[in-house]
This record gives structure tokens, sequence and C-alpha cells, in this order.
């Protein structure tokens, strides 16, 4: 804000003379050769706009400046406050980040934290985390998204003001050539509302399966689209890094049990081999922090490679299917 030094009174009284504009905005330091003395114009705050101070030294008036430029920041810092929305969106990232920094704590704390975020892996990496709050709770969706695929309105009952469910980040409507934006919503499980309203229990169990083309797969389709996913990431098996990089062995097999368990094709509880239990004992809860960081995010990457293949295969069969044709009547 400050302008470059070096002005002449003839200049500054240019300046003092042109209308209020953005433009003309800032603090101007000029220096007048018959006196000497050094004067400092201050057009960032209305009650000095044409007032000039007048300094007898260089280092007196360029203090000033810095002076009224600072509270000038200051004062524009404090009359900017945060939105209602932003106040929560900050909230709910402070929410995962300490969830995944209670859960790195240990290496126990970190082996029960990738069984929690395994089932919900396929939310993403700060979805997941936020997800492990209704842990053991499965088959999230937004309020949205169970309307969207009632199309038999067996949901029609069900009060979802009346259930916690779990804040989380989903997209906003998206406009016409502008980046998606994430703000806060709700994601109720289909576990919670059976319980709310065990009437509709098998219902809801069913319309999870439309959640993702993952989950309206059959088992083989989603391992092999998971297992190619693994050879077109380069994902290897911890056996073979071991030798090399036995924490990068470890990640790997993280990444690779919340990836299946992510795909569901295995229900099995997550647990540290003594060798890596051994590999990790000396590493501190950021450096498991990092760790974990990693493997999550890896797992997520699995997971939308495997759901693309999944895609290129089903549009595949489709094209392949005969087309039907009405016989031509006579």
């Amino acid at each position: 804000m400050l302008n470059p030094i070096g002005l002449s009174m003839h200049e500054l009284e240019r300046i003092i003379t042109r209308p209020s504009a953005a433009a003309n905005q800032g603090i101007y330091l000029a220096h007048d050769l018959n006196s000497n003395h050094y004067f400092v114009l201050d057009r960032l705050n209305k009650s000095d706009r044409q007032q000039l101070f007048e300094f007898e030294t260089f280092d007196q008036a360029y203090s000033f400046a810095k002076i009224k430029e600072q509270m000038k920041m200051e004062k524009e810092k404090q009359q900017k406050k945060a939105s209602p929305a932003e106040i929560e969106r900050f909230a709910v990232s402070r929410k995962a980040q300490q969830l995944l920094k209670d859960g790195t704590q240990t290496i126990d704390a970190m082996e029960k934290l990738v069984d929690q975020v395994s089932p919900v892996v396929d939310y993403g990496r700060v979805n997941s985390l936020l997800l492990t709050q209704a842990s053991p709770e499965r088959g999230f969706m937004t309020k949205q998204a169970w309307l969207h695929h009632d199309k038999n309105e067996d949901l029609k009952g069900v009060d979802f003001d009346q259930l916690k469910g779990v804040k989380v980040f989903v997209p906003n409507a998206k406009q016409p050539g502008q980046p998606v934006t994430f703000g806060i919503g709700k994601m109720y499980s289909a576990d919670e509302i059976a319980a709310k309203y065990p009437n509709v229990k098998m219902p809801a169990q069913a319309l999870v399966s439309q959640r993702s083309l993952m989950h309206q797969s059959s088992e083989p389709e989603r391992l092999g689209a998971v297992v190619d996913a693994l050879r077109k990431l380069r994902v290897p098996k911890p056996d073979w890094v071991w030798g090399r990089n036995q924490i990068h062995a470890v990640q790997t097999h993280m990444a690779r049990h919340m990836a299946f368990a992510g795909a569901g094709l295995t229900d099995q509880s997550f647990h540290f081999s003594a060798s890596e239990r051994k590999a990790m004992a000396n590493l501190q809860p950021d450096e498991l922090q990092t760790m974990f960081v990693k493997s999550v995010s890896l797992a997520s990457k699995i997971n939308r490679t495997a759901n693309r293949k999944l895609y290129q295969m089903k549009t595949q069969q489709k094209m392949q299917q005969p087309v039907k044709t009405k016989a031509k009547e006579r």
C-alpha cells in the first residue's frame, strides 16, 4: 500500500487534487527540497484524506507511513467477519484433523483407525475420517441421495431432521464453467435409519447398493476391477518391498486392506504383524499420521480407478448387447 518513495511536492499536490478513486488510494511520501522536510499523505483513511503529516527526517516519515499502513490492515482484518458457512467448514475440517491426530497417537490407535476407515474409504480421505464418528454404522448417503434412489417411496415416513447424521463435505451445485466447490451437509446411515424406523430396514439396506457402481457389481467384477487398479497404479504387495523399505511396505499393507474392504471384498479386521510393529516402534505420532494419510489417499485412488474400470466394463457390455426391435406389422 505504501507507494514508491521519491515523489516531489509537485507530484504530491497533483495527487491531492485528484478525485478520490480506488486507483489513487494509498500512502504517499514526498520530499520537499526547499525545506528539506518529508510529508506523508494518507489516502487510505477518510478522516486523513487531505491532511499532510510533516517530518524533519526520512526515517520519521517512513516509520509513520508504515504504522498507518499497518493500522489500516488490522482494521480491515477486524471488520472482515467469517460467514456462518465458512465457520462451519472450518469446524468440520478441524474435526477431521482431530480425528486423524487422535487415531495416530499410537500403533494400536492407528490399527483401530484403519479398521474404522476401511468400510467407508470410498467416500474420500476427509469424509471417511468424519464418518468414523458413527462407526460401526455403514451405508451412508445424504438425504437427497436417499430420496433420489427411493423410487418406491419406502422412506416416505422417514423424518431425516429427527436423525443425528454425520456432518461431511458435499459438492455444491456446480455452475457452468466454474470449478466444483464444497459445503457442509449431512450423511445418514442405513443403520441409523433402521434403528429409528425398523419397518424400513430392508428397503434402506437395499437402497445402499444403488449408491455406487461398485456396490451394484458382483463380487467377481469388483475383485477384477480392484486387481486391475492395483496393477495400473503399480501398487506392490508388502512382501515385495519389505526388504527395501519397511515403512513403505506397511503403508502398502494398510492401503491394500482399505481398498479391498471399501470394495466389499473383505470384512476381516486389520492387524499389524509383529514385524510391522517392530518397524514402527520408534516412530513419533506425526510420522504415524503421515503414514496413514499416504495409505488412505492411495486406497481412495485405488477405489476411484477401480470404479472407472467398472464403468468402462459396464459401458462396453451395453454396447455389445443386441438391440431389440419390434417386428414389423403386416
